[in-house]
């Protein structure tokens, strides 16, 4: 049985590791002719082939892939710790007096300052300046502000663009960040991107929203991400999305013999979601040469 790789999904994204993790979106009830019709339309849009993406030129790719990484290192918000209890607003503003401040918040009973700089490079700069330098005898801790308010969109048509991607999101808030991953060889999406709110209560309209939302044949997929262990070589990831499979398909040797065929799985795993009707089982391997490999195949 032919098995289909739609697209990939980041290691370390937050995508659940069990079947009763997954989150499944029931239809509406239909009548009996409206409700076959529909099936009908579903399922003649899940197999018609998605189309061809041309090859793109040298200097394409590298555009695309130097917009990826200048996102990517775009976290500007920094956290001061450390400082005096009675400390001033003015007195964070002159520390900082090099650099442009677009916020800053100070907290004088934590001895804290959020502050967002223009960009992420005065970011690093700073935390390269003050981190563990003195304030009024005081020792500076200064670091990257934690966010909770990253989010993953896996199982995007590959030809969706940037611009695309940034009008699939943007409408739930104010975006920090946005970027898709695209292949370092072909420049091609890999089928997933990342969105960063300024707001957690945007990033989970946003998850809440598009979770379960068809996308042409596609159906999206929307996790938490954890901004500290995302790294550069994290977002090339080894784990895949394989849709198109036959409903109530469970047969694990199957799955393990087809995935054989290009690498060895050294797990493998099928987990049926409890009540899933239409789509929403989750499938898991694990490839000796290739790295960890998920599959979430909706049926």
């Amino acid at each position: 049985m032919p098995l289909r790789p739609s697209s990939l999904v980041p290691e370390g994204a937050g995508f659940p590791k069990m079947a009763a993790d997954v989150s499944v979106t029931h239809r509406p009830p239909l009548s009996p002719e409206a409700g076959a019709e529909v099936e009908a339309d579903v399922a003649a849009e899940r197999r018609a082939p998605e189309e061809e993406l041309p090859p793109l030129d040298p200097e394409e790719i590298r555009k695309r892939l130097e917009h990826t990484e200048r996102q990517f290192r775009n976290r500007r918000k920094i956290l001061i710790r450390g400082l005096p209890g009675d400390v001033t607003n003015q007195e964070v503003h002159d520390l900082l007096s090099d650099y442009e401040l677009k916020y800053c918040f100070v907290d004088k009973y934590k001895g804290t300052a959020f502050v967002t700089l223009l960009n992420g490079e005065q970011a690093e700069a700073a935390i390269s300046a003050f981190h563990q330098s003195r304030l009024r005898e005081r020792e500076l801790s200064v670091q990257l502000q934690p966010t909770d308010a990253l989010l993953c969109v896996a199982n995007l048509p590959p030809s969706l663009t940037q611009q695309q991607f940034e009008e699939l999101v943007r409408p739930f808030g104010s975006l920090e960040r946005c970027f898709l991953v695209y292949s370092e060889r072909t420049g091609h999406s890999k089928g997933y991107g990342f969105a960063e709110y300024m707001k957690k209560d945007s990033a989970a309209r946003a998850k809440s929203d598009l979770l379960g939302k068809p996308l042409g044949p596609r159906t999206l997929y929307v996790h938490w991400t954890d901004a500290g262990q995302l790294t550069p070589a994290l977002l090339h990831s080894r784990c895949l999305c394989v849709d198109r499979l036959p409903p109530g398909f469970s047969d694990v040797d199957a799955l393990r013999r087809a995935l054989s065929t290009v690498h060895t799985p050294t797990f493998c795993q099928v987990s049926p979601v409890p009540g899933a009707e239409t789509w929403g089982s989750r499938y898991e391997a694990q490839s000796t040469s290739e790295g960890p490999i998920s599959f979430t195949c909706p049926l």
